[in-house]
């Protein structure tokens, strides 16, 4: 978790670093100081809630000029009132981070991970280009009542050391098989090993990261 500045407030992301993508994505600029002073965050000027919040952010990196003096900057306002005093430079990347802010009510939703309940942020699907990695996340399309989206038996509840990036897979049950509900990757294969449970990989990835 990374504390970060929004119109003068201080906000707290995720911070799950680069991202590749395809083009037609939606993004959002976020300013980095590349030589701030003691205090400086990230800077973004969007968050949940609004429309053209995206937690995937177009990276602009921010230089004080040699002779000036560094100041803290904390909103879209200030960088731009210190771009015209002529006290910084801003060059535009073509690095992409992904970075979920948090704490603005957003919707958690309900998954299983090893017989246990996790919970994460649906914030949709990513057009993302290949050498991202990528875990996966299956969908029962006829499953009982209850039944959640369900990830491998590696995640725990509340972890932050994994890609939130989640390639889904359809699991769908056979007319003969009786249905049950499904909270483990283990009991998935056994399914499928039996004949009860057909798997069929996608090309949707969504952006899922693990909330506690």
């Amino acid at each position: 978790m990374t504390l970060g500045f929004y119109e003068g407030k201080t906000v707290r992301y995720f911070d799950f670093g680069p991202i590749k993508l395809k083009p037609g994505n939606k993004l959002a600029p976020i300013w980095t100081v590349s030589n701030g002073v003691t205090g400086q965050h990230n800077i973004i000027d969007t968050v949940p809630g609004n429309a053209d919040y995206t937690p995937l952010w177009q990276l602009n990196k921010v230089t004080f000029k040699a002779g000036t003096t560094p100041h803290l900057l904390r909103s879209r306002g200030d960088v731009q009132a210190a771009s015209r005093a002529g006290e910084v430079t801003i060059a535009k990347t073509t690095t992409v981070v992904n970075c979920p802010v948090l704490g603005f009510e957003q919707k958690r939703v309900a998954g299983f991970s090893a017989g246990r309940t996790i919970h994460y942020y649906d914030l949709g699907p990513v057009k993302v280009a290949p050498g991202n990695a990528e875990l996966p996340l299956v969908a029962v399309t006829n499953g009982v009542a209850g039944q959640h989206n369900i990830t491998e038996d590696t995640i725990a509840p509340g972890a932050t050391d994994y890609p939130p990036l989640w390639a889904i897979v359809k699991a769908t049950w056979a007319s003969s098989a009786h249905k049950r509900l499904l909270t483990s990757f283990a009991q998935i294969r056994r399914a499928q090993n039996a004949g009860e449970l057909k798997l069929t990989k996608t090309t949707l990835v969504v952006n899922c990261p693990l909330v506690p």
